[in-house]
């Protein structure tokens, strides 16, 4: 019998996958699984001109704001492949802004943005900044951006 009982008992190799061994098999597969995900998500998150429209409208709230709190005079100033804030010394001399919120922004690659004024545009400390009308445009895809001297608006071109 003792030939039997030999035998019969597996070693562990035999008996198939340990924990240990699933639990490394689900980490790679859901490592994989994150990075599958996170390549598809930069595809969809591509900048659209709604996207960029927003984001210039929040931030020209922002300065417009961030003028009227300070008591400081800031610029909205344009080159060809973006827009940034500058700060307005008292001897006229703009300083470009620097810090992540109000920083110098390039616009992606295709998307062009003109003014119905020409830049700067100074946002006043007494709130009265002058009025001004951009559009950014991608292809057939265009998105105004309205600021009325206090309060910035954002919407496709045709809707207002």
């Amino acid at each position: 019998m003792r030939g039997a009982d030999i035998a019969m008992r597996r070693r562990p190799s035999d008996e198939g996958m340990t924990l240990i061994e699933m639990m490394i098999v689900l980490a790679i597969i859901g490592v994989m699984a994150g990075a599958v995900a996170l390549g598809m998500g930069s595809v969809t998150r591509a900048p659209s001109v709604e996207t960029e429209a927003r984001r210039l409208a929040t931030r020209l709230q922002a300065a417009a704001d961030d003028a009227m709190l300070a008591d400081r005079t800031i610029a909205f100033t344009v080159q060809k492949n973006g827009y940034g804030f500058a700060v307005v010394s008292a001897d006229g001399k703009a300083v470009p802004r620097t810090d992540d919120a109000f920083g110098f922004h390039k616009l992606p690659g295709g998307m062009v943005m003109t003014l119905n004024v020409k830049p700067p545009v100074v946002l006043g400390v007494d709130g009265a900044g002058k009025p001004m009308q951009a559009v950014i445009e991608s292809g057939q895809r265009r998105w105004t951006v309205v600021y009325d001297g206090m309060t910035v608006r954002a919407f496709p071109v045709g809707a207002s």
